[in-house]
């Protein structure tokens, strides 16, 4: 399965186009209002994917339709987060990036500000990805029907598009969340860290091998592209065989049917005998 690439890099919203017309005293009773309402219980972890063919992991799926109409939940000039941006939706919260490059503690304290059990953790990503809300895990059915990621143009002010920075990605919540929750958040990978998360191929944008087309190249033809590229290691991995365990060599005449990249330099090369339809 195919994880759709995110382009925009995830910032947060501006509060200066989003705010203009809302008082002080609007604010106040708003902000009020949301932290008046937070109360928070413990969530466990999921388990984490296998590293080798990663896709994107879907959280929950719930449909939200309508048109933003909140406003920043912060009062501006008076304490702003620095890092993470709420703006309010009905009875719920949209939280999105503003600093993408902040320590995670800082996303904890300013979910903890909100009265939220909102936990960030770091995790290694692929170049596309970083600097990206990943996904959220959580301990049972409910804690995880509560919470939603947001994409990229979804629960905007009006004014804004996906192409926008205070527009991209998100996590949407209940202001009164009872629950505790674990955003992934990536992050570049060290050297000989695996990914958590990538895309779905190695040629998709963003990715190593991107602009390259892999398909039907034969293993031969594919080792001078990858040594361009900077790949030191590769796993071959035998396309619709029942033994598909990475190896690190294939026949030379094999044909090359995808790639996806599993850590900084690192791929894995599905193949075959036969050309991929």
């Amino acid at each position: 399965m195919k994880t759709h690439d995110i382009d925009a890099a995830v910032r947060g919203l501006d509060p200066l186009r989003s705010t203009d017309q809302v008082t002080d005293a609007a604010w106040a009773e708003l902000s009020d209002a949301v932290t008046a309402q937070s109360d928070a219980e413990v969530v466990a972890l999921a388990p984490r994917r296998s590293p080798r063919r990663l896709v994107l992991a879907a959280a929950c799926t719930l449909l939200i339709g309508g048109v933003v109409a909140g406003a920043f939940v912060s009062r501006p000039n008076q304490d702003q987060p620095e890092a993470l941006s709420f703006t309010q939706h009905g009875n719920n919260l949209i939280v999105r990036v503003v600093d993408p490059n902040a320590d995670p503690k800082r996303y904890n304290a300013e979910f903890k500000k909100m009265g939220l059990d909102v936990t960030v953790k770091s995790v290694a990503v692929s170049p596309p990805w970083v600097g990206k809300m990943i996904s959220y895990s959580g301990r049972n059915d409910e804690d995880m029907r509560q919470l939603r990621m947001v994409q990229p143009g979804e629960l905007c002010n009006g004014t804004l598009n996906a192409s926008d920075p205070g527009c991209q990605e998100g996590v949407e919540l209940p202001k009164n969340y009872s629950g505790t929750t674990e955003i992934q958040f990536g992050r570049a990978a060290k050297k000989g860290e695996m990914y958590w998360h990538t895309s779905s191929s190695a040629t998709d944008k963003g990715e190593v091998l991107a602009g390259v087309t892999v398909k039907n190249l034969t293993v031969a033809q594919i080792r001078p592209l990858l040594a361009d590229r900077g790949i030191r290691t590769v796993d071959y991995v035998t396309d619709g065989a029942a033994d598909n365990k990475p190896k690190n060599s294939a026949p030379d005449n094999w044909y090359v049917h995808d790639a996806t990249a599993y850590g900084e330099g690192e791929i894995s090369l599905s193949v075959g005998p036969k050309p991929a339809s």
